[in-house]
């Protein structure tokens, strides 16, 4: 068995938040032998199938696999217990106070016993239990969850309860204007939510309480638990926190993404890999058509057959369903689990826009030379021909592919140059070769961004562009430079997006020098590319990088790579000085023109 991963804290909360709706669901149904009726029950929080199967099978001590049904595990780890003990334990496997009918429900099924007659002893122990708080709405907790303390000093309270001062202190100034003897305390506290149950209880036994043996104690764990339970509005999870409903929302888009890389660890029967009928696929494929959409194969296996990620058989049935479909000429593979009816992308990705092609100028000088001449790389600075295969340098129609990486990193950095952000597309180029599946050659991708947003993105892998990203590029107001991330997720062609604080250092420009650019660009029309390197140079008296002049240069005319190393290599008013990366121009050369030696080296 895979070794489980380990999540971060907040993805912990997160997860412990979604299993408890689940286990709700769960408990209502008594027991789940489909999963995808416990997920029908979970639609209207959007907890799908998937993530259903990977957070139940990867959590033993809530759900329990059980000749073949699911089942609250609580209900098995408690059978043959005193009563008491089975309410503590499905207490504790929900983490949050239970309706008391369900609670009852669940002690008859672990006593194997029916609810009526049992009903009116566990009513009479909860009511005699003080570790029982009984909540306004028929809902039962534990007195535990809350601060623990009676009549000892208040440093000894913190320490039993395992809060630090620091935290005491931190909760003790966000709820300074509470006035704990008031009516309205719970509202009060819940104000300024998020909120953790014991903190609470710490500030209210500090002040409702003192360390003078004669004094009254006012502090009750159970009603200030009962009072904050009481308040509308808000949700409690089991890492003892109240937050606001909104924001309990955001948990379970959190525990989505968990869901989605989670080890199964419950073992389930095994069965062999599905075999798709004819008339299966007949049905799949008719829905594919009929759609204006595309649609996934992991859908289709979860929709049609309850095959998830968590199912041992999953990879197999993938690839299976994927190879099936793509034999069928009705519908399209467009990458990773995606298809589409046959022919359904848009026409416009399949070219490379005309700014991106390459014009000779033609200009000859006085000795009837050509001009802008490129060069081989034994005429280039050696500085430069390493430059020419910087991912920076790299664009569409002017790279050459790179070897793949042995080890392909999850995540990349990527930088936005003026021309992409101008037609929404980016360059292939600035990908490691073999991030992205080299086939289909025709894609569809899907980012993400932070907040949740989805954009659909099309890849063409002989046009070595993507394309579909102008609103987003738009979005932000960095026209040369700005730098994003895209990082793999677990679902096939599925990228997290985000954008980096800072642009680029080297090919970032201003605004107002994308202005002198462009103006640059439309005066120089028929003239030489070396006129026009010549004029960008002018701005940089301390000199300037090769990848920074090529971005320049390029807002003003679209210049390949190579002419522009080949110019700086090759005419005597370019310079370097030793030991510097950076290029400088002396005007007092410019009648010097070519370096007669590099003439050999012209590409022909």
């Amino acid at each position: 068995m895979a070794k489980p991963i380990s999540i971060k804290p907040e993805e912990a909360v997160a997860r412990s938040y979604a299993d408890r709706l689940i286990l709700e669901k769960l408990s209502e149904m008594e027991a789940a032998v489909k999963l995808g009726e416990l997920a029908d029950k979970l639609s209207g929080v959007g907890i799908g199938l998937a993530a259903v199967r990977s957070l139940m099978a990867s959590n033993p001590d809530v759900f329990a696999y059980h000749e073949r049904r699911w089942v609250p595990a609580a209900r098995l780890n408690s059978q043959g217990r005193p009563v008491a003990e089975i309410i503590r334990a499905i207490l504790d496997s929900f983490g949050a106070p239970v309706i008391i009918t369900t609670l009852i429900d669940e002690v008859a099924r672990a006593q194997r016993t029916s609810p009526e007659l049992i009903e009116s002893s566990i009513l009479r122990l909860i009511a005699g239990d003080s570790g029982f708080v009984e909540v306004e709405g028929g809902l039962v907790g534990l007195d535990k969850w809350g601060f623990q303390a009676t009549d000892e000093k208040f440093d000894r309270a913190l320490e039993i309860n395992r809060i630090s001062q620091e935290d005491f202190e931190a909760a003790n100034a966000k709820l300074a204007n509470v006035d704990f003897r008031s009516s309205t305390w719970a509202v009060d506290v819940l104000k300024h939510a998020p909120v953790k149950l014991k903190h609470v209880g710490a500030v209210a036994h500090s002040r409702l309480n003192n360390d003078d043996p004669r004094s009254v104690l006012m502090y009750n764990s159970g009603e200030i638990l009962k009072g904050l339970f009481e308040v509308p509005g808000y949700v409690y999870n089991s890492d003892g926190t109240f937050m606001t409903e909104a924001d309990a929302k955001t948990l379970v888009s959190t525990a989505l993404k968990v869901a989605m890389k989670l080890t199964p660890t419950i073992d389930i029967d095994d069965v062999a890999p599905i075999e798709f009928k004819p008339d299966d696929i007949a049905k799949l494929i008719k829905k594919i058509v009929a759609s204006d959409k595309t649609t996934t194969a992991i859908k289709l296996l979860e929709e049609h057959f309850e095959i998830t990620p968590g199912s041992k058989t999953y990879p197999d049935d993938l690839a299976n369903i994927i190879a099936t479909l793509c034999a069928s000429k009705e519908i399209e593979w467009v990458g990773g689990d995606r298809f589409r009816k046959a022919g359904d992308h848009p026409d416009y990705i399949m070219e490379v826009p005309e700014p991106f092609q390459f014009v000779a100028t033609g200009i000859l000088d006085e000795e009837g030379e050509e001009v802008d001449v490129e060069l081989t790389d034994d005429g280039l600075n050696s500085s430069l021909r390493k430059l020419l295969q910087h991912p920076l340098a790299l664009d569409v129609l002017d790279e050459d592919i790179q070897p793949a990486l042995k080890s392909q990193p999850e995540s990349i950095r990527l930088v936005l140059k003026s021309i992409h952000r101008e037609l929404g597309t980016f360059p292939l180029a600035q990908f490691p070769t073999g991030w992205l599946d080299d086939q289909p050659k025709i894609q569809e991708a899907i980012f993400i961004d932070p907040a949740d947003r989805e954009l659909q993105v099309w890849i063409n892998h002989e046009a070595r562009l993507m394309y579909g990203l102008i609103d987003w590029w738009l979005d932000q107001p960095t026209e040369s430079g700005a730098v994003f991330t895209l990082q793999k997720t677990m679902v096939p062609n599925v990228f997290e997006f985000a954008y980096m604080d800072q642009p680029d250092p080297v090919v970032y420009i201003s605004t107002q020098r994308m202005e002198e650019l462009r103006t640059l660009g439309a005066e120089s029309e028929g003239t030489s590319t070396l006129d026009l390197l010549i004029q960008t140079m002018s701005h940089w008296p301390k000199g300037a990088d090769y990848l920074t002049i090529l971005a320049e240069i390029n807002v003003a005319r679209r210049t390949s790579r190579r002419l522009v190393a080949s110019l700086l290599s090759s005419y005597q008013c370019f310079y370097q000085r030793s030991g510097s990366p950076v290029w400088h121009f002396d005007a007092k050369k410019v009648d010097q023109g070519f370096d007669k030696s590099k003439k050999k080296f012209i590409k022909k």
